[in-house]
């Protein structure tokens, strides 16, 4: 009896097929993912530093990092000469579009989430890299709840005078915080003892850029208001024989883009926006008028608003910036300045202020990297005056902040750097470890 002849051939075990699930995971964890992510978040820094020189900040960081999509443009030189220079001497721009902040950040929390907790084998060994993807999970939605759920705002006051002796309409005292960019049209009804408030978000009325009308009506007014030529950075101009003007004249006036050289950022009297706005009355002719955002505190402590009357009833729009009111009230008691010797430029500026919330009442310094702290919000001192040669009278302007998430980096780091120390602390041990057996055989 002979033996048959052996092939050779073994058994080829069997791999189950990929579902499109699976699929769908590993592409959502995989690391091509991640650098194609990164390189996006990297031009999208790349070109909207480019577009700083001819967008204002706000502006770069509302169009780039804070929508789904944008088309940055890119100048293109040689050596430091413009390519195909316009009049001004600027070169070319090539037009590129990219997905914005919003997506990216989102597919860029996906992917951690899939790739770093989900699809890793959790074991001692990764321990290390579950946590370091934990921290940087949390740094993610850290700047989500900033993003959506944090305000900041300035707040202006005066020194209040030694004698004691306070000029009217100037503020020494206040709970009201400016927004520093974000407008609202405002609908002022007179009930005599009262001023009855209705607001518009400035968001609602971006369709009037352009030719674009937004019409804005509300349910027992006897009139619609009609938003045309938004205008989101604004110089009004009087209007003369010698003067062209692109927008409508309206009493003498006109609204114009403010402009700037590029390479500079705007000056603070061309960030207000505005518009021009027409009351129509259910019976009865239009009125017209021109709104412009601006800020006077801490010049005045009142506004004027454009006043009509519409069947007996007095009303008043204005564009302002957003306004809230804090739980305490600021009031300056005196303000510090201490230059560099035989110079103008500060070595130290700072305010002492007292807080009052109705029950309470505290002191405080508030100076660079000293912010005060109360009630979930945060004050820092932002600037001063007035510029350059200084008061008296002296007034501050003081920034403040509400982030629900404001120690949440911090902590992020923390876990992330807990995180690395552990992987490559787990990495050196095993190394010494296999260093050691190394030289035990040897």
């Amino acid at each position: 009896m002979t033996a048959a002849p052996s092939t050779g051939a073994q058994a080829v075990p069997h791999v189950p097929p990929v579902g499109p699930g699976e699929r769908v995971l590993r592409a959502l964890g995989s690391m091509r993912l991640s650098v194609w992510l990164v390189l996006l978040l990297m031009l999208q820094v790349l070109l909207g530093t480019f577009a700083q020189s001819w967008l204002a900040i706000q502006d770069v960081q509302r169009d780039f990092f804070e929508s789904w999509f944008v088309v940055g443009e890119l100048p293109i030189s040689f050596w430091g000469k413009p390519l195909w220079p316009d009049e001004f001497n600027q070169p070319w721009r090539l037009r590129i579009p990219i997905p914005g902040g919003y997506p990216v950040m989102l597919l860029l929390a996906v992917n951690l989430v899939v790739g770093g907790l989900v699809r890793i084998k959790w074991s001692a060994r990764t321990a290390g890299i579950l946590v370091t993807h934990i921290g940087i999970l949390f740094l993610l939605v850290a700047s989500f709840v900033k993003m959506h759920f944090s305000y900041a705002g300035m707040l202006g006051v005066f020194e209040t005078p030694a004698d004691g002796n306070l000029l009217p309409g100037r503020v020494y005292e206040t709970s009201r915080i400016v927004s520093s960019y974000a407008d609202e049209l405002v609908l002022l009804v007179d009930r005599g003892d009262a001023i009855e408030e209705r607001t518009v978000p400035e968001q609602q009325l971006w369709g009037a850029r352009n030719d674009g009308i937004v019409t804005v009506s509300a349910e027992g007014l006897p009139f619609t208001v009609q938003v045309e030529h938004w205008v989101d950075h604004s110089r009004a101009l009087p209007k003369g024989p010698m003067v062209r003007s692109l927008l409508p004249e309206v009493d003498g006036a006109f609204l114009q883009a403010a402009t700037w050289p590029p390479g500079e950022q705007p000056q603070a009297e061309q960030e207000y926006s505005g518009c021009y706005v027409t009351v129509r009355p259910n019976s009865g002719e239009p009125l017209k008028a021109i709104l412009r955002s601006t800020r006077r505190e801490p010049f005045e402590s009142s506004r004027y608003p454009w006043t009509f009357t519409v069947a007996g009833q007095r009303y008043g729009l204005d564009l302002r910036r957003v306004t809230l009111d804090l739980p305490f009230k600021i009031k300056l008691d005196k303000f510090q300045k201490r230059d560099h010797p035989g110079t103008l430029s500060p070595m130290d500026f700072r305010s002492y202020v007292t807080v009052r919330d109705g029950t309470s009442t505290q002191e405080a310094q508030i100076f660079m990297n000293n912010p005060l702290r109360r009630d979930g919000y945060v004050v820092f001192q932002s600037n001063w005056g007035p510029q350059p040669m200084g008061g008296p009278p002296w007034y501050s302007i003081f920034e403040v902040a509400n982030n629900p998430s404001d120690l949440w980096p911090m902590l992020a780091c923390f876990v992330i750097a807990a995180g690395l120390l552990l992987h490559f602390g787990m990495k050196l041990r095993r190394f010494l470890r296999s260093s050691a057996v190394t030289r035990a055989e040897v």
